[in-house]
């Protein structure tokens, strides 16, 4: 089975990236990635998104492994809703998390069989964020 670190370096590797070049694009240090890759260091949640951002691929992906997603534009727009970025500003919240907050609502939207309305605007973001913070 596939460690993350290993699956982040097949992945780089795949693209034809250097290192450095990833680093570069998740904004973090050539050394970390590469305790990252050879399994010395765990990353965050927030360093994986980054990663995952960078290789153009999911968190979840990059935890669980599986086959990897259906290619998209990698300059693909997020569209924040305004309560989540009035809620992320009150909080001072990263781009990173507030994007891990919103792709985790989207993913439980996703996954329900009822028909409750989803309204992202009207949504309790505080109380999704805290009950979820320390996965994140």
């Amino acid at each position: 089975m596939n460690t993350v670190g290993e699956r982040i370096k097949q992945r780089r590797q795949a693209l034809g990236y250097t290192q450095d070049r990833l680093a570069t694009q998740a904004s973090i240090s050539k050394g970390f990635l590469s305790d990252v890759e050879t399994g010395t260091r765990n990353p965050s949640a927030e360093y994986l998104l980054r990663i995952g951002d960078a290789l153009e691929v999911s968190l979840d992906y990059l935890m669980k492994g599986g086959p990897l997603p259906s290619s998209e534009p990698p300059d693909r727009k997020v569209s924040i809703p305004a309560s989540l970025a009035q809620f992320a500003m009150k909080r001072d919240l990263p781009f990173g998390v507030v994007k891990a907050i919103l792709e985790a609502k989207l993913q439980f939207v996703a996954n329900r069989r009822d028909t409750v309305d989803d309204d992202l605007e009207k949504f309790d973001w505080a109380g999704f964020y805290d009950a979820i913070k320390e996965y994140l």
